[in-house]
């Protein structure tokens, strides 16, 4: 077969169309060097970014103020981190996902000279079919942080869809699928209306058929946990999250009941989380293969549901990046999804 054959509208001796009408999917692979993004929700994870705990955890400036720095239970041991974060680097191995890092240049500072410490929270952009959305980081202790991410995305031949602009603010994590057409959007303290709707655009181009919005509850002027009571919930992902089709997790008191209703109507079956397993983190638990999840400490009650309904659990102790702010759909960016 000629060269020529292969492209479409070929016409030998005329002046070539243009490709008007192929959707940008259609050559995904062939100009990006990959199947970028996520062709079903709960598919195998084939490529994932992390990026392990560097010297900005350590910055002395964190410990003038931690409640500042998203800290509310104080400073997180920094051997702990970096021991954790190479147990949940074995565990995708183990799985055969191809596990890339960030490689940041250092140090990691923010826009207004702070040490980005969330930087191994590494949910920052949010994954669709075929490329990635920039996110906006709503606190200051963030702001710079996407610059990092998306420096890498592009390094690696990913496709940047979207960048979130404007007066909109939003963070990955305020995103759970539900299914393949079904997402749940977070609003809250790390997600505006202006932001949400730059989301929902992107959604809807991208297939996504129902989207429910989810009121987080914040707090005021004290925090005494990452998650729960007066402390609120900053992101989706810290009180709700999707085992599989159908198999939900949740801590009920993070979101309203519409929110229940809504998923009720989509027929998951919600496992019910404690208070003490919402402090560990477990409704942030992360798909990696269909019926397949990580979470976030061992013996939780959740685990014991979830095994009871099919799913796969590996359990890893993750106590110090729960303390830190987040578990392991926080501390990774899945890539590709089968």
């Amino acid at each position: 077969m000629s060269q020529f054959e292969k492209i479409p509208f070929y016409a030998k001796g005329m002046p070539h169309k243009p490709l008007f009408g192929l959707n940008f999917l259609d050559d995904l692979k062939e100009t990006w060097g990959e199947e970028w993004g996520f062709k079903s929700a709960f598919g195998k994870i084939g490529k994932i970014l992390v990026n392990p705990p560097g010297d900005e955890q350590k910055d002395s400036i964190i410990a003038e103020d931690y409640q500042f720095f998203n800290l509310p239970e104080g400073p997180t041991n920094f051997e702990e981190l970096q021991k954790e974060h190479r147990s949940l680097v074995a565990a995708l191995e183990n799985e055969g996902i191809e596990v890339v890092y960030l490689e940041p240049k250092r140090p990691m500072i923010s826009i207004y000279g702070l040490p980005l410490r969330l930087a191994p929270y590494c949910r920052s952009p949010i994954m669709l079919r075929g490329g990635a959305i920039i996110c906006r980081p709503a606190v200051a202790y963030k702001k710079g942080l996407e610059v990092f991410y998306a420096k890498r995305l592009m390094e690696l031949g990913c496709p940047i869809l979207y960048t979130i602009h404007g007066a909109g603010m939003y963070e990955a994590s305020n995103l759970r699928w539900v299914d393949d057409n079904s997402v749940i959007l977070g609003l809250g303290m790390r997600g505006n209306m202006d932001g949400l709707k730059q989301v929902e655009y992107m959604l809807r181009r991208n297939g996504v058929e129902d989207i429910h919005i989810a009121h987080l509850p914040g707090y005021l002027y004290t925090r005494k946990y990452q998650v729960g009571g007066s402390s609120g919930i900053f992101h989706l992902d810290m009180t709700f999250g999707m085992a599989y089709y159908g198999v939900g997790v949740i801590w009920s008191g993070g979101v309203g009941y519409d929110t229940i209703q809504w998923l009720e109507s989509k027929g998951v079956d919600l496992i019910e989380v404690s208070d003490e397993e919402l402090h560990k983190c477990a409704p942030n638990l992360l798909p990696i293969a269909p019926k397949k999840v990580i979470v976030s400490a061992p013996n939780l009650r959740m685990t014991e549901e979830l095994r009871k309904r099919g799913i796969d659990v590996i359990e890893l102790d993750l106590s110090e990046f729960a303390k830190g702010g987040g578990g392991p759909t926080c501390l990774t960016a899945p890539l590709i999804r089968d």
